[in-house]
């Protein structure tokens, strides 16, 4: 009896083992190695791969193959995939540029006018770790993972995932199995030279492509039976050019200790699907729907082998797994923690992101208020994750604070003032823990130099004091009525300020100062006949007040899409004087142009600009402008018009149609037109037309045929543009109704 029992329970054992054992299935890895844009190809083969019902068990990945893999483990679909790398702008992630709309008022003028940049530190210029920071990455990381940015293992994602960086420090890899998922994504992709490293505990991480750029080994530790494998950095069969560009090089360089790597782990892939991807390097982002398809035939070419995978290893189709993935869900934050703040404070982090504990926030508007923060230019970096409490969740924030002082350096050219140096140097809390000390110098052959300091007045930096002085050397052309030239002034040009300035949000600012300005003129061609007369220079001094209100949500300062910039002011003069040095007969012969006919006048005067995109293309743009002086002012306080805003002066006023400084009027109003359209990523074709109404009274010192005039003139011109990394590089041609003689017109650099 004892026998048949043990017999009938063995029996029943071995059945149940059996049926496990049928029941069981292999666990399928996905592996997705780095290549930088090439990368985007695994969009491609997860295409495919989702067609044939394969969803895999495990990923794992390094650098672009770990932003794809991870993306693809917390619920995005292939085709969701697609969607985002191809809306996506990849000149501005990669150039970690902020919206002009998003930059204070107060940093408007400095933001983005410059090509190098140093931090100035105890042991000299600090040269950048890499040449993006990575902030617009980690927010779009940030953006799209919003859904699981409380989950703390890895394991604990829809896929299982793990991603690959390396520890500059250690020289050691570093495997991201839990913890915050931007921080991870961001530090696997940080090709060393090309993205600054990220900062983890003692760790200095970079791009896991240098040590381990296919991390099958993980992927099989992870329990997958089954290795599918995506390369598409490593070329297996070379040709004899190699890499050619800058990105292709460093991306090489770094690489090769993680391809020595992967040749080894390519023999424990069960299927490898190697793109070919010759003809694109690393940074052709622009080729994104290119890319992806060849992704995708490539994995194509492998159903064969991929179908017989499935029948041989029984891996059955299953459907993907349905990820609510809504980014408008809101999170109660019940407690803030910061790290990494030291010359900033802890309300006027918070005062700029709008959150307090209590809130309730969408991943929109910690996007925004985290712009709000970085445009504020005390930060490098804001990352941040959550942390799930009993009630609501903690917000943790890792700041990066900017250092204290920076150089700036930008080289530019242009038809009227020729080559120039833009240097900057900017020091933060140098007069006090609140203030903002800027230097600006154009070191050419008609310089000019700008110093402002802030004095910031509470936490927030909403108010503050202003002092500053602006000096320039300048060209005063004056032209005859048919267009030619008929001498050139030179003028020095100088003005001291102070007053008091405040703005709210990041729109709008206000500010009252009051102004002395001295300005003169001296021989740079022409006029003989006045300084053969023994004058050296002439010219007047004003003492005034100035009400300023600006407005500016423009999205970009050059080529912008969308939004309005206002600026309107009221100017009262409250005294003038005349200056002069030279012979008594020069003195009789200038004095129409340093006469003062009234010491006492007001102005009202602004500008108002909108764009607005009627396609992905085509942007129109509409100008109006105007001054009113309610008297008669001295010469040397009238307003220059002519030209393209490519490096305006005080007292100018750009018009198409006419040279630098080619009018000179008392009363203006104009309107302009600008009709851009995109010809290529960066080129811009640019048609505007405008109408001025003037009103001028000259001396016969300056307009020799000596008329009054009231003036309606038409301006029309064609410009083409390139908006390259070095600032953007424009020519164009324009004309008027007066005259109908063509002027030229050259840019390259970024603007004074």
């Amino acid at each position: 009896m004892r026998k048949t029992f043990l017999f009938t329970l063995l029996l029943l054992l071995t059945g149940l083992f059996q049926i496990s054992a049928q029941e069981a299935r292999p666990k399928v890895g996905l592996v997705l190695s780095g290549g930088g844009a090439k990368g985007l190809a695994h969009i491609g083969v997860l295409k495919v791969l989702e067609e044939e019902g394969i969803v895999p068990d495990f990923i794992t990945g390094t650098s672009m193959g770990s932003i794809i893999g991870g993306l693809y483990a917390i619920g995005y679909t292939a085709e969701e995939l697609d969607s985002i790398v191809n809306s996506v702008s990849w000149s501005n992630l990669l150039s970690d540029q902020i919206p002009l709309s998003s930059i204070s008022p107060q940093e408007k003028e400095d933001y983005n006018r410059y090509q190098v940049e140093f931090n100035i530190t105890r042991d000299g210029l600090e040269i950048p770790s890499g040449l993006v920071r990575g902030q617009k990455i980690s927010e779009l990381i940030s953006r799209l993972s919003w859904h699981v940015a409380d989950v703390g293992s890895f394991d604990n994602l829809p896929i299982p995932f793990r991603c690959v960086a390396a520890d500059l420090i250690s020289g050691n890899q570093y495997i991201f199995d839990h913890g915050n998922l931007t921080t991870a994504l961001r530090a696997s992709m940080s090709i060393p030279s090309v993205f600054s490293p990220v900062r983890l505990d003692s760790m200095l991480l970079v791009d896991g492509g240098i040590l381990n750029n296919f991390p099958v080994y993980l992927c099989k530790k992870m329990g997958a039976d089954i290795i599918i494998g995506v390369n598409v950095g490593y070329n297996t069969k070379p040709g004899s050019k190699g890499p050619q560009t800058l990105p292709e090089i460093l991306m090489a360089s770094a690489t090769i200790g993680g391809n020595m790597a992967l040749r080894r782990a390519i023999k424990r892939t069960d299927l490898l699907i190697s793109p070919p991807l010759e003809k694109y390097n690393t940074a052709s982002f622009s080729d994104t729907r290119n890319i992806i398809r060849i992704g995708e035939e490539a994995a194509r070419e492998h159903l064969d082998a991929l179908r017989k995978l499935k029948a041989e290893k029984n891996i059955k189709s299953r459907p993907l797994l349905q990820v609510d993935k809504s980014n408008s869900r809101t999170k109660v934050i019940s407690r803030i923690q910061i790290h990494g703040q030291e010359s900033t404070t802890q309300q006027f982090l918070l005062g700029n992101l709008r959150i307090q504990p209590g809130d309730s926030i969408t991943s929109n508007a910690m996007r925004m208020g985290i712009e709000r923060a970085m445009g504020t230019r005390y930060f490098e970096n804001i990352a941040y994750h959550f942390e799930p409490l009993d009630e609501g969740y903690m917000l943790v924030l890792n700041v990066e604070e900017s250092n204290p002082a920076e150089t700036k350096f930008s080289l530019h050219y242009d038809n009227e003032y020729k080559a120039g140096l833009m240097a900057n140097l900017t020091i933060r809390n140098l007069f006090g823990n609140s203030s903002r000390t800027s230097l600006t110098t154009d070191i050419s052959e008609t310089p000019r130099l700008n110093l402002s300091h802030l004095n910031y007045m509470g936490e927030k930096h909403i108010a503050a004091a202003k002092t500053g002085f602006t000096y320039e050397n300048n060209n005063l052309p004056v032209y005859l009525d048919n267009g030619s030239k008929y001498g050139t002034f030179k003028q020095r040009y100088t003005s001291v300020y102070a007053g008091f300035l405040t703005n709210l949000g990041t729109y709008w600012q206000m500010e009252t100062t009051a102004r002395y300005t001295h300005s003169t003129l001296q021989n740079r061609s022409g006029f003989s006949d006045i300084f053969y007369a023994g004058v050296e220079r002439f010219g007047n001094t004003f003492l005034s007040s100035r009400f300023d209100f600006n407005y500016n949500s423009l999205n970009r300062r050059y080529f912008p899409v969308r939004g309005s910039r206002i600026n309107l002011y009221y100017r009262f003069n409250f005294d003038a004087q005349e200056l002069y040095k030279g012979s008594d007969n020069g003195k009789e012969l200038v004095a129409p142009l340093t006469d003062i006919p009234n010491r006492q006048y007001f102005s009202l005067g602004g500008d108002w600009k909108k764009y607005f995109p009627v396609s992905s293309r085509f942007t129109p743009g509409i100008r109006l402008s105007g001054q009113f002086t309610n008297k008669e002012a001295p010469l040397l306080d009238l307003t220059f018009i002519g030209g393209l805003p490519f490096n305006n002066r005080s007292n100018e006023v750009h018009f198409i149609g006419y040279s630098f400084r080619e009018k000179l009027v008392e009363d203006y109003a104009l309107g302009e037109i600008d009709l851009r359209y995109r010809l290529l990523q960066q080129i811009h074709l640019n048609v505007q037309g405008g109408i001025l109404f003037s009103t001028i009274n000259l001396p016969e010192q300056i307009e020799p045929i000596g008329l009054d005039k009231t003036e309606t003139v038409y301006g029309y011109g064609l410009m083409l543009a390139y908006d390259s990394f070095l600032g953007p590089v424009q020519l164009g041609a324009g004309s008027n109704s007066t005259d109908h003689r063509v002027r030229w017109y050259f840019n390259f650099g970024f603007n004074f």
